[in-house]
């Protein structure tokens, strides 16, 4: 890629984790998104949402044509990003957020190790904060610069003498050949400290043995090894530790249309992400992770006596939806803070919980009696409000409707439960519940069939809707019924411009800008695919979508039909989670084939 001023796209970033928080860094040396102390804290960086008002930690060679490129250092989540001019590699930063295995020490720092290859010549641009709130910046001892913002501070130990300007510091620095420099940005630190103070190296160290040590508990052995091993990296990531919740992505406003509004904030947790959160980390072998985030999602459902669609994953997240002064991502505006889909009625949500108690004692989980009385209790709220219109799981602003899928996964989670209570000997309360799926399927064909004889978006309309894929993934109905038959045709009709790639559905949803391919989508198809026993087929498509994806293997929510950009917040778990299912699911079916 070459290096330019403008916004890079969202394919050229890496991202760095560790259970806290997360940092994006392009792949022109620009830490542009991240928080801190925690994923939905306040943002230090955000240039990527605003070229003008967002802070950036911009570290890059100063030499004709330059291009830059990223790998991560195998089984970890330490990121390198390599320069080259010329095609000779004149120097290479390997970026960090510190991890350890004891859970409850913290570090709110981002470690940056850049390394000549040749002599060269380096700019450093340090800003942190949004401009409105960023105040000068002082050199401190000779140890580094701190900002201050109305909230907090933001440090950067260096032993470079940086120019010190309006709202940032700057300079340009003659690096030789070997020479490392390293620096670090912390967060919230009251004085200033020199660079060896970090202990980098040491960091380092204990950063790479944990993410070593935990890939190798996977029990993944199948084809495509090397990205499921990098989707299980992100994911784990993703995970808050000192709650056990998971956020969706760890970015904001990363905008699904270029120049819509369709912006999101991703940086909590959602209650339907559990069952595929669970599924997949049942499948690769992390029983402990599957049990604790949800044994995490349900302490929080008793304690707050409801269920609600979306979470903070802290005491001190607000999603209250608020709008910033941002331009947006290449003028995508508005960007937002905070998620209104919080207050929504999700049927499904309280479906995933259900069926996911399920998947774990299927899979040797340990669960009290208590937490089945738990789950009890949100099958008996299920049992009344299925009946009801909700949001759907795309979270449809504006009018509630029947929607099909909602009313499936109610007949997933009311199945399940019935099954739960003939696990616990209850003959009865399992009768009743078997009975009331039963009532829910037959209202499916009846009210969610459109005379064409294809499953619905919803109940009285003609819309098609590709979450409709997920029916035999649950096993609603197999592929060859006949209806599903001619509602997997009308998808492929009119939700699948490209071959594997589909957009969500059909319905003006009033939202400007348009509706790109969702990649979830695309591994439902093909997992489709393999229960039609078209492997080759199946095959093709997870070749197609693995070359749509960056050097990095890191998955976004869509990609743009046509240019095959990058588009939503990234990385996205959901994405991540419904490759591993795919990739599982083929090696399955290959191997019995």
């Amino acid at each position: 890629m070459q290096i330019s001023s403008n916004y890079p796209r969202i394919e050229n970033h890496g991202v760095l984790l560790n259970n806290r928080t997360a940092a994006l860094v392009s792949s022109e040396g620009e830490i542009d998104f991240a928080c801190f102390p925690n994923f939905d804290s306040e943002m230090i960086f955000s240039s990527i949402l605003d070229r003008e008002r967002g802070g950036y930690f911009t570290v890059k060679p100063v030499a004709p044509n330059v291009e830059g490129s990223q790998y991560y250092e195998p089984d970890t989540n330490i990121l390198f990003t390599v320069f080259r001019s010329g095609g000779k590699r004149i120097l290479s930063i390997m970026d960090f957020l510190p991890m350890s295995s004891e859970s409850f020490v913290y570090f709110s720092e981002i470690h940056r190790r850049i390394e000549a290859f040749q002599d060269v010549k380096i700019s450093v641009s340090f800003s942190p904060f949004q401009k409105e709130y960023r105040t000068k910046a002082r050199a401190i001892d000779h140890n580094g610069y701190m900002f201050f913002s109305r909230k907090s501070t933001q440090f950067l130990s260096t032993r470079l003498d940086l120019d010190l300007n309006e709202d940032s510091v700057t300079g340009i620095f003659e690096l030789p050949e070997t020479e490392v420099l390293w620096m670090v940005t912390a967060h919230n630190l009251k004085k200033a400290y020199p660079p060896e103070i970090f202990s980098s190296e040491r960091r380092l160290w204990q950063t790479r043995k944990f993410w070593k040590e935990w890939l190798m508990r996977s029990s993944y052995q199948g084809i495509f090894y090397d990205v499921v091993n990098r989707s299980l990296l992100t994911l784990k990531g993703l995970f808050f530790e000192p709650t056990g919740f998971m956020v969706a992505s760890p970015t904001t406003s990363l905008p699904e249309s270029i120049g819509g509004e369709r912006n999101w904030d991703y940086r909590f947790m959602w209650v339907r992400d559990t069952s595929y959160a669970i599924e997949s980390l049942l499948q690769m072998g992390y029983l402990n992770e599957a049990t604790r985030f949800y044994l995490s999602v349900m302490d929080q459902f008793e304690k707050d006596g409801k269920l609600f669609s979306v979470y903070g994953i802290s005491s001190d997240s607000v999603l209250e939806e608020e709008i910033l002064d941002y331009s947006g991502y290449e003028g995508s505006k508005p960007v937002r803070i905070g998620n209104a889909a919080r207050s929504q009625l999700q049927v499904d949500q309280y479906a995933s919980l259900i069926s996911s108690l399920r998947l774990l004692l299927e899979n040797s989980g340990l669960i009290s009696a208590h937490m089945l009385e738990k789950v009890f209790l949100l099958g008996d709220t299920l049992m009344k409000i299925w009946k009801m219109p909700d949001s759907s799981i795309w979270e449809i602003r504006g009018k509630k409707r029947h929607y099909v899928y909602s009313k499936v996964l109610a007949w997933k989670g009311i199945t399940d439960l019935s099954w739960l209570y003939k696990q616990m000997g209850d003959e009865k309360s399992s009768r009743e519940a078997s009975k009331e799926a039963e009532l829910i399927k037959k209202e499916v064909y009846k009210r969610g069939v459109s005379p064409s004889g294809y499953f619905t978006q919803s109940y009285a309309s003609e819309d098609i809707d590709a979450s409709l894929l997920r029916l035999p993934l649950i096993g609603f109905c197999p592929v060859d019924d006949p209806v599903y038959k001619r509602t997997f045709e009308e998808i492929e009709n009119k939700l699948m411009p490209e071959k594997y790639m589909l957009k969500r559905y059909t319905l003006d949803d009033g939202l400007k800008g348009n509706d790109n391919s969702f990649i979830l989508l695309s591994f439902w198809y093909i997992r489709n695919l393999l229960r039609m026993g078209r492997l080759a087929e199946a095959h093709e498509g997870i070749i197609k979508m693995l070359g749509l994806l960056n050097d990095l293997y890191l998955m976004p929510e869509e990609i743009e039909f046509g240019s095959h950009r990058y588009l939503g917040n990234y990385p996205q778990a959901l994405s991540h989670f419904s490759f591993i299912m795919a990739v599982y699911e083929y090696n399955k079916a290959i191997s019995q084939r």
